[in-house]
């Protein structure tokens, strides 16, 4: 096992980046971060960006674009060199030349092979990189990686699925009705099962497997309602229409791998106050979108609960490194909205402010992620 205590050379990191999710900005500006930070005397660091192998079409068969905020207004200035400055998946994953060399074709061609890395680090959101796919081509290939595995991955992205496994253990989430794309549409029947099952508008609409409210739209009324269906069903097969509950927002990040002896770490709960009505794609990247307060202006015994949530939403998913699970809390009571197992490494994210808080600096952080993937082997 590798160790981060007087390593014996330079530990090999991989920094898996880009990709082409509707989150690749994003992916990019958290790239970045991570590569920046990472301790150069402890680190040789190679960027890559994934996008070569890495393609999610729409029903229409084009890549979706990033919504509501362009690259060059991110707060972290994403430039074409950053994605120059990136090697093809292909070119950075093979293992070394002291073993038998497995290629592994990018799209357009076999590319140089270079030395095995010790740790990929995992920085891809969405589709292609958050929800398994990478990281069961990663168990193939018999590389480490940060974060969790294929199967949280897979869990936590698949949003109706968390929801179903967190009710059947008795964690508070929110009512909700699902809508297929294919499924014939009866606006009427719609209002009505609102009404009955979700208490009436306005109601959240969102897809099922997509982040960083890609998609999602607050519904105000029933002649809205179609055309929210509409635009979440580009995103995913599946859309979810959730009971809207009106209070303030929190998220938890929570830091180790579940069943490791030395546990998992809950860090302070944020309270995140957006400018807009919800905490959308520009209240989370425009510098000055929302407001973070740490630790959330509630009592004790609710801060206490919000973590401990947290910690049985990261167990019960065997989530690994981190995770960041995001909730509501309306009165007294608490609901989880969503887990996050590769959460935003931004200047505005909300894991590394968490992080900071407790006494945990970035490049720490960063260490403490790259030793819990090196724990696992």
């Amino acid at each position: 096992m590798h160790s981060l205590e007087q390593p014996e050379r330079k530990l090999r990191v991989a920094v898996l980046m880009g990709g082409t999710s509707s989150e690749r900005p994003i992916s990019l500006s958290t790239g970045k971060m991570i590569l920046s930070a990472l301790d150069q005397d402890r680190y040789t660091v190679v960027a890559i960006d994934t996008k070569d192998l890495l393609s999610v079409p729409d029903a229409g068969g084009e890549a979706l674009p990033a919504a509501g905020l362009s690259e060059s207004r991110m707060t972290a200035d994403v430039t074409e060199d950053t994605e120059d400055s990136c090697s093809s998946l292909s070119s950075a994953i093979q293992p070394s030349r002291e073993k038998s060399v497995l290629s592994v074709p990018s799209a357009s061609s076999m590319l140089s092979v270079i030395q095995k890395p010790d740790v990929v680090f995992i920085a891809l959101h969405g589709k292609g990189g958050e929800d398994g796919t990478i990281q069961g081509m990663l168990e193939l290939l018999g590389l480490t990686y940060t974060g969790s595995g294929v199967m949280a991955s897979a869990l936590a992205m698949d949003k109706a699925m968390t929801k179903r496994l967190f009710r059947s253990a008795g964690i508070p989430v929110l009512e909700d009705l699902l809508v297929r794309r294919g499924q014939a549409l009866d606006p009427a029947a719609l209002t009505a099962g609102v009404c009955q099952l979700l208490g009436g508008f306005p109601v959240f609409v969102k897809p099922n497997a997509e982040g960083s409210t890609f998609g999602c739209t607050l519904v105000a009324n029933s002649a809205e309602l179609p055309g929210a269906i509409e635009t979440a069903l580009k995103y995913d097969r599946l859309t979810i229409i959730e009971r809207y509950a009106r209070g303030m927002e929190i998220t938890v990040g929570v830091l180790g791998n579940t069943g490791d002896p030395e546990g998992v770490e809950a860090l302070p709960v944020i309270e995140i106050v957006p400018k807009a009505t919800y905490y959308d794609y520009e209240s989370k990247y425009a510098e000055g979108g929302s407001e973070h307060i740490i630790p959330a202006r509630l009592s004790e015994a609710l801060l206490r609960r919000a973590q401990e949530t947290a910690v049985r939403c990261h167990e019960m998913l065997g989530c690994r490194g981190m995770s960041r699970t995001d909730m509501i809390v309306a009165g007294q009571e608490l609901y989880v909205l969503e887990v996050n197992t590769i959460p935003g490494m931004t200047p505005t994210s909300l894991l590394p402010q968490a992080a900071a808080q407790a006494g945990i600096p970035f490049a720490k952080l960063l260490d403490r992620l790259i030793e819990s993937a090196l724990r696992r082997e």
